[in-house]
């Protein structure tokens, strides 16, 4: 006599776990949700999974979106045997709802069972449901969680300052583009500076970290308790993140003990700074309290023209008049017809020779 399936009693060429492979396989199919159900966000296609909102990459268009928030279900949903695995899922629209949306995800499924190598494949039908998520439910209320305050430090918030701010809102918005709902809601001029309305606390701590590495602006958080959330019982907060942009900015010339470098950008809330032989140099934070800007009328761009004895003569290029300086002024690598910055500063004068590659940043102090 020979082995037979424990369960319908044939005969068979195959079995698994005692069982022939059509009883093994209806048994594993029972255990397959038979009711999929999938919750997504008309708004940013982010789909629930439990009690938490899961968001999408970016890639993909509505219909990829549906078909890989039921598969995520489906496996979330799925409780099979330790030797079986779901070997490959793919979907298909079949069904739309009204607005045109995927209502009715066809999935087919493969299974393995990795011990006798076998494969059995199925279908189930996954429904796709719709309601705002939290997240895009306070952005259609105008709610938000946290309030970026950008002003500037011990100065005026210029216009140099606003296009500063809307290139970095602009930049933060592509990086988050793949949520397709704007995390920020609101942006109003206050107070000399901006407040920037965020719908979540983890997207403003993102965008004033970013104000920091790139601006080298300072950060300070203040948790202000707004009420209680009826749901938990829990206490609710809004915070203010307050972010002040340096007084000094990129290209601006700076002293610091008695040496002079211009600011070339900023590196994780450092100052980076250049001498005037190329060297760069970061600034920490204890050292940039004593950085002093220096001011137009402390700088004038300057060409040699003469050197004789004690004295040089020096051609203001902007006011076109001659002024005469100590030799001794006048670094001794700087040849006859070089430009240069004359710097006063605490009431000494200092000349710096400029490289080739340097005098475009300084055409400005000319004559125009």
């Amino acid at each position: 006599m020979g082995r037979f399936c424990a369960k319908c009693g044939c005969e068979a060429d195959e079995y698994i776990h005692s069982l022939c492979s059509r009883c093994y396989w209806k048994e594993i199919e029972i255990k397959l949700p038979q009711d999929l159900t999938v919750t997504m966000c008309p708004e940013c296609r982010s789909y629930l999974q439990g009690k938490m909102w899961v968001r999408q990459h970016d890639a993909g268009d509505e219909d990829w979106k549906a078909i890989v928030a039921t598969e995520s279900e489906l496996e979330r949903q799925t409780r099979l045997p330790e030797q079986v695995i779901i070997d490959r899922i793919s979907g298909e629209v079949i069904d739309r709802n009204d607005r045109g949306h995927p209502k009715t995800v066809l999935l087919q499924v493969n299974l393995k069972e990795k011990e006798k190598s076998s494969r059995y494949k199925t279908s189930l039908l996954a429904f796709v449901e719709y309601t705002n998520c939290s997240v895009c439910m306070k952005y259609e209320r105008g709610e938000h969680e946290a309030v970026v305050q950008v002003r500037a430090s011990d100065r005026a918030f210029d216009h140099r300052d606003q296009q500063s701010l809307k290139e970095a809102v602009s930049s933060f918005s592509r990086r988050v583009s793949n949520q397709q709902r704007d995390v920020i809601v609101e942006i109003k001029e206050k107070e000399g500076g901006y407040d920037i309305k965020f719908s979540s606390l983890t997207s403003a701590r993102i965008f004033a970290k970013k104000l920091h590495e790139d601006f080298g602006a300072s950060i300070q958080e203040s948790p202000k308790l707004v009420g209680v959330d009826r749901r938990t019982g829990g206490r609710l907060y809004k915070n203010t993140i307050s972010v002040k942009i340096p007084k000094y900015r990129t290209g601006e010339l700076v002293t610091l003990r008695g040496n002079i470098y211009r600011i070339i950008g900023f590196d994780r809330g450092r100052t980076v700074v250049e001498d005037f032989v190329g060297r760069h140099k970061t600034i920490g934070p204890s050292d940039s309290d004593e950085l002093m800007v220096l001011g137009e009328e402390q700088i004038r761009m300057v060409r040699l023209d003469g050197r004789a004895g004690s004295h040089a003569d020096l051609f203001d290029l902007k006011e076109m008049r001659f002024i005469e300086v100590p030799s001794e002024l006048v670094p001794s690598e700087m040849k006859l017809g070089e430009e240069g910055i004359l710097v006063k500063v605490y009431g000494k004068e200092k000349l710096i020779r400029l490289r080739p590659d340097e005098l475009p940043k300084y055409s400005s102090l000319k004559q125009q």
